[in-house]
């Protein structure tokens, strides 16, 4: 009778940890993934952006990418740029604009991650400066998380 007990209390304990492990790494849901190269069809001299980059405007998307961090605590980052590469240095010269994304997360921060991301948010075709430069984009982020 233990055995059968504990080999349920086993299977129990592996199938709620495949849910908290699944629902965590898809914690982003659905959203349209933004590429790099549609980002790259916003003309950014003089901020026109083709058809096909304006159905994503003010609307939840995910961006893959590569984290700046604009503050110094690497524990908590509440802002940073989302750029295409991580030789895609904020250093000069920077990226053009249309390759650089603003991202300020809606609540908390998030730990700082410095291999490639998926940032899921709110997503704006709007000129957002940093002391970095010039991004042609905002994302309003609720979530980052590994790239696969």
């Amino acid at each position: 009778m233990m055995k059968w007990i504990l080999t349920g209390l086993f299977v129990f304990s592996i199938a709620v940890g495949s849910l908290l492990y699944f629902k965590g790494h898809t914690s982003g849901g659905n959203a349209p993934e933004i590429d790099w190269r549609n980002l790259a069809e916003l003309d950014y001299t003089t901020q026109v952006a083709t058809e096909g980059l304006k159905k994503y405007d003010n609307t939840r998307v995910k961006i893959p990418g590569f984290m700046v961090p604009l503050e110094d605590d690497s524990k908590q980052v509440t802002e940073f740029l989302l750029v295409p590469s991580p030789q895609a240095c904020i250093h000069v010269p920077a990226p053009p604009p249309n390759q650089m994304v603003y991202v300020k997360m809606k609540s908390g921060g998030t730990p700082a991650a410095f291999g490639p991301i998926w940032v899921y948010g709110e997503f704006k075709i709007v000129t957002k400066g940093s002391k970095y430069g010039d991004a042609s984009f905002e994302l309003t982020g609720d979530t980052i998380e590994p790239y696969n």
